[in-house]
């Protein structure tokens, strides 16, 4: 057997091929037998129903009359009687034949016949005399004794049922070959789509990252289970994209202070006894290399948050305070660029938060709102309770944020065009969302270029007595 045979055998097209045909033909089975119960019931009763009959017959006339009176009224009615289908034979109580009957160039029938029967008709197959085919017999013992014996050729019966299942034998081969092509069919039909899923992954894994399963428009659970792969595929060379512009912006964003502390360290190595350009040149390194680690760190932070590792010292923390505290740091940044921050009055804001994270989460929209609002502009942070929730919103009259770039504002390293002009790692708003998450909490936007961003995060109040 061949490597490609045993892999048929093995497939699933095979298997159900295999279940259908068994299942098509074991029905068709199952349907002749049953026709084939009636027709042969159907046959012997018609043949039995006229034997019993008679056989009845002269058992209640040897009841009445006796056994000599039986016989004398088997002799009158013989030249009535169809002597060409029937045969009948009375024994006395000793076995002894009294009178028996044949169809026209039949031998009687044989000398040892069944005896000691119970009650009622008893019925037995017999050979014809001549060893060509067989006679049914309806055997019954007489009152009085004596028994009475009426048969008939079942050969034609016998001969017709045995056609009738050559005849099926031929059909049911025909119903196995048409149940093997139509399994088959059905199984490739079937599976289908699977092949075609399994085309498209073999063609990823060639490098076409393209390839897509088709869709067949039908409303069933593989073409269902096509377009949920295909949604896949769409996400993962998202993610995919997503890690190479990461990639290129970490790389981009950790050059240019790797760079700098090479060329701090190199001009250290050009000073002779120079203890001040030395001090500077170490300075330099230090500040560069504060600021990979501070990139790195808030890497390390987001996928912590993501991932549910990132450890919070939860507490009562008071949004109101924390909001006043940061505007405060954040008012001589606004002065300086000519920006006015302004706080909407608040009561206390009780949430179950980690007040340090929460710092963070407020520095970073303020930070971003200062930085995008130019000069003249205005920044409007508010907060408030509503249900079982403490809403903060930060609003300025910036830049705003093109529809393209709003999905992907909260993504790891992802600076829109008009934000790569400003110093900054674009981790800011991932950070945000990312700390937000961990609380349970949520953000949304809303920009339009030239009408500025609204910024609204919301986190789970705690108790007002809390």
């Amino acid at each position: 057997m061949s490597l490609k045979s045993r892999a048929f055998f093995r497939s699933t097209t095979f298997r159900l091929t295999a279940h259908y045909s068994l299942i098509f033909i074991s029905s068709a089975l199952i349907l002749f037998l049953l026709a084939y119960s009636l027709l042969s019931d159907a046959v012997r009763d018609g043949d039995r129903l006229a034997m019993a009959q008679k056989v009845r017959e002269y058992a209640s006339i040897a009841l009445k009359r006796g056994l000599p009176a039986l016989v004398e009224f088997v002799r009158m009615e013989r030249e009535d009687f169809d002597s060409d289908e029937y045969y009948l034979r009375l024994d006395d109580p000793d076995g002894r034949p009294l009178t028996q009957i044949a169809p026209t160039d039949a031998a009687p029938l044989p000398d040892e016949l069944p005896r000691d029967l119970g009650p009622g008709i008893q019925w037995a197959f017999l050979p014809r005399p001549d060893g060509d085919g067989l006679i049914e017999l309806a055997c019954r013992s007489l009152p009085g004794g004596g028994m009475v014996y009426m048969g008939k050729d079942a050969s034609d019966r016998e001969r017709l049922l045995r056609q009738f299942r050559v005849i099926f034998a031929g059909i049911m081969a025909l119903v196995a070959l048409v149940g093997l092509a139509a399994g088959f069919l059905l199984a490739r039909r079937t599976l289908k789509p699977i092949q075609a899923l399994i085309d498209t992954v073999r063609a990823i894994d060639t490098g076409r990252m393209d390839a897509r399963v088709p869709d067949k428009g039908a409303d069933d659970e593989l073409n269902e289970l096509a377009r949920l792969f295909n949604a896949m595929l769409d996400k993962i060379k998202s993610l995919i994209s997503g890690m190479r512009e990461a990639l290129d912006n970490v790389a981009h964003d950790l050059r240019t202070p790797a760079t700098r502390t090479l060329a701090a360290v190199e001009m250290a190595a050009s000073t002779k006894n120079d203890a001040e350009s030395l001090r500077e040149a170490l300075l330099d390194c230090a500040e560069e290399t504060r600021r990979m680690v501070s990139m790195l760190g808030i890497l390390m932070d987001i996928s912590e948050a993501e991932t549910g590792a990132m450890r919070l010292h939860l507490g009562c923390a008071d949004m109101a305070g924390l909001v006043a505290e940061i505007t405060e740091i954040y008012q001589y940044v606004a002065e300086e660029k000519g920006v006015l921050l302004a706080v909407a009055p608040m009561d206390r804001l009780p949430v179950t938060a980690d007040a340090d994270r929460m710092r963070q989460v407020l520095g970073n929209l303020l930070d971003n709102a200062v930085k995008y609002t130019p000069s003249g502009g205005r920044v409007d942070v508010s907060a408030w309770r509503e249900g079982g929730a403490v809403t903060v919103r930060v609003a300025d009259t910036g830049e705003g944020i093109s529809a393209d770039d709003i999905p992907r504002i909260f993504d790891r390293l992802y600076r829109a065009d008009k934000s790569r002009s400003q110093r900054g790692l674009g981790l800011g708003l991932s950070l945000v969302r990312a700390v937000l998450f961990a609380h349970g909490g949520e953000i949304d936007v809303q920009s339009a270029p030239g009408k500025g961003s609204f910024f609204t995060f919301t986190l789970p109040a705690a108790a007002p007595d809390a």
